[in-house]
């Protein structure tokens, strides 16, 4: 495993008082969205770090396993173990409905036209779509999952939903034909999260298995012939992972504390980062391959600045070849 130190800009910003379990990028306001175990969620400027406000999200004191903002900017989604989703109005904090669910809540995440919300669950492995209007269910999936969803999203065009889950698999569902179409089962352990590229022809699943697959949408060929792995570099349970919108690189974090960036393109890592203290919860990348959002148990928010990522690449090897030079003269 390489044990990089590495030459990286990075901003730390502070506020939450317990582990931060997700984050949201909103690159067209300069936010970042985060939501804590300390039952806020709050927003940030992008640059400087400034609290712009602090939502108190009133759940039971439960794990917070979600917090979303919705495409107009105008409301506030969470989710809790305490089996409850909230919605609130961004400008007030005020809270606008409750959703109850009969199992912990386990992931959420906002259609991108703003009009439905799904939520996973735990051990009866549902997920349901609700009205993000009014907070009235529209469906429930059942049987999609034979055990807990870590994770769902909707596609870019919201007509498919793509779960992942302690099965040990991902799930892609139709919306409109109302049946699931494609099922990827090749981790050995928990699937923690999945994510794609803007036109969906490249999917990334990460796991518990400590592995990153790759799936070739487009083509099908890992029908036949299995997923591409990438080199097998963490240590420990890879949480989190997402990929650039052209789908060249893709970020992945995990409890061995470190976030890689992989370059997709030749199957190889670019640069692991090092700095959180605690298990890593959450990355996010900015649309121009720039900046990398990470979110941890140690309560950190970190920007890390990978404009230069290879020519940081090209520094770190040389200076470990002129290391290895002096050891070899000695």
């Amino acid at each position: 495993m390489p044990k990089e130190f590495t030459d990286v800009k990075i901003k730390s910003y502070h506020g939450h008082t317990k582990p931060i379990k997700t984050c949201q990028l909103i690159e067209n306001q300069n936010w970042i969205l985060t939501g804590s175990n300390d039952n806020t969620a709050r927003l940030w400027n992008f640059d400087n770090g400034k609290e712009i406000h602090k939502y108190e999200l009133n759940h039971d004191m439960a794990s917070i396993s979600g917090v979303r903002i919705n495409h107009d900017h105008t409301r506030l989604y969470s989710s809790s173990w305490d089996k409850t989703i909230h919605c609130f109005d961004i400008e007030t904090g005020k809270q606008i409905w409750k959703g109850v669910q009969d199992h912990m809540i386990t992931s959420c995440h906002i259609s991108h036209d703003g009009n439905s919300l799904c939520s996973g669950s735990d051990l009866d492995g549902i997920v349901t779509i609700w009205d993000s209007k009014n907070g009235l269910i529209k469906t429930c999936i059942h049987d999609l999952h034979e055990s807990t969803i870590t994770s769902c999203q909707f596609n870019v065009t919201d007509n498919r939903l793509v779960s992942t889950s302690s099965d040990k698999t991902t799930k892609v569902f139709d919306l409109i034909s109302h049946r699931h179409t494609i099922t990827l089962r090749d981790h050995k352990s928990v699937v923690s999260n999945c994510t794609f590229n803007q036109c969906e022809h490249l999917y990334a699943t990460c796991s518990w298995d400590r592995t990153v697959l790759l799936y070739d949408i487009a083509t099908g060929r890992f029908r036949h012939e299995g997923p591409l792995a990438l080199p097998k570099l963490h240590q420990g349970s890879i949480s989190t992972c997402h990929m650039s919108i052209d789908g060249k690189i893709l970020v992945t974090g995990g409890y061995d504390l470190k976030i890689i960036i992989w370059d997709l393109e030749n199957m190889a890592y670019k640069l692991v980062l090092n700095g959180h203290r605690d298990y890593i919860n959450d990355v996010c990348l900015t649309s121009d391959n720039k900046w990398i959002i990470s979110v941890s148990n140690d309560c950190d928010i970190r920007l890390w600045d990978i404009a230069n990522c290879d020519e940081i690449k090209q520094a770190i090897e040389k200076r470990k070849k002129l290391k290895n030079c002096e050891l070899f003269q000695m």
